[in-house]
């Protein structure tokens, strides 16, 4: 039998990175019988058509065997959810074993191994909201972050997925300790040596700045911001030294993000039905 693996988020956790270095790491997936179909191709052929309802898109057929003794790999962060669909007034996620368990049914992807990525609310959501800005409507902060600080947690997502699937191994790693360990995290999961891989050269992308959000709520009070409006204004006031980046948080609000998250990271790690990755150890 196969061994399936299902990478699904979260955003804003270095995926994009890992799903380039992948794609550059193809011949290398193929030796050691990995198949990964590239992000772009994926989303053409499933997340879209299957889970979006993008009915000018046509579903593809599973391309995933079971009967070989190779892992099947599928990483896209939209499975779960969208960007400006993650923040509901329940949780995080909330619609993620559903979603998931909808696409592994139809790929026939069975007893799969579940790996997500976490991240320390605080700058987590200012950046998931600024990459909602780039394909939907302009709204502030506020009104985008639905969740009560009070319910954000990754924890009741991790579980929702591993009870989704019958009890399925979660592999959790932590964003902040992601930098200079990515070759040892896709080797974690892959079982492929961490010299296997050719990382992306990294390029950044302009980010957004507290003056671009600025801007941007300005513009909005006078007439309806377009996706061009978005683009000129980040390019106008990238993320730099100039131009520090967007900070939605009162003082008050940064311990409590801080504890919140501190507090989630513990009950993980006390769970020992899940597989938490230390990069110092890994």
């Amino acid at each position: 039998m196969a061994r399936n693996i299902l990478w699904l988020g979260a955003h804003k956790t270095g995926t994009t990175f890992l799903q380039k270095s992948l794609d550059l790491s193809g011949g290398a997936l193929k030796a050691g019988q990995v198949h990964y179909v590239a992000l772009d191709r994926f989303r053409q052929d499933y997340t879209r058509p299957l889970l979006n309802g993008r009915t000018d898109m046509e579903l593809g057929q599973s391309v995933y065997r079971q009967d070989w003794e190779g892992t099947n790999l599928v990483f896209d962060e939209n499975v779960p959810a969208l960007v400006q669909h993650v923040c509901q007034p329940e949780g995080l996620y909330t619609t993620a074993p559903e979603r998931s368990r909808k696409l592994a049914d139809h790929l026939g992807l069975e007893h799969p191994t579940i790996v997500f990525g976490i991240r320390p609310f605080a700058g987590y959501l200012p950046s998931l909201y600024c990459e909602t800005l780039k394909s939907t409507p302009f709204k502030m902060f506020r009104k985008f972050l639905r969740t009560p600080l009070d319910r954000l947690a990754w924890y009741p997502v991790l579980k929702g997925l591993q009870e989704a699937f019958g009890g399925a191994e979660v592999l959790v790693y932590q964003y902040e300790g992601l930098k200079g360990n990515e070759r040892a995290l896709l080797s974690r999961v892959t079982g492929l040596a961490p010299d296997s891989f050719t990382l992306l050269e990294k390029t950044e992308r302009p980010g957004f700045s507290h003056r671009t959000i600025r801007e941007l709520r300005e513009l909005s009070q006078k007439r309806k911001v377009l996706h061009k409006d978005v683009r000129a204004a980040v390019k106008a006031y990238p993320r730099g030294p100039g131009y520090p980046g967007y900070w939605p948080w009162k003082p008050e609000e940064k311990p409590v993000l801080a504890d919140v998250y501190a507090a989630d990271v513990a009950r993980i790690k006390a769970d020992d039905s899940l597989t938490f990755l230390d990069f110092d150890t890994l």
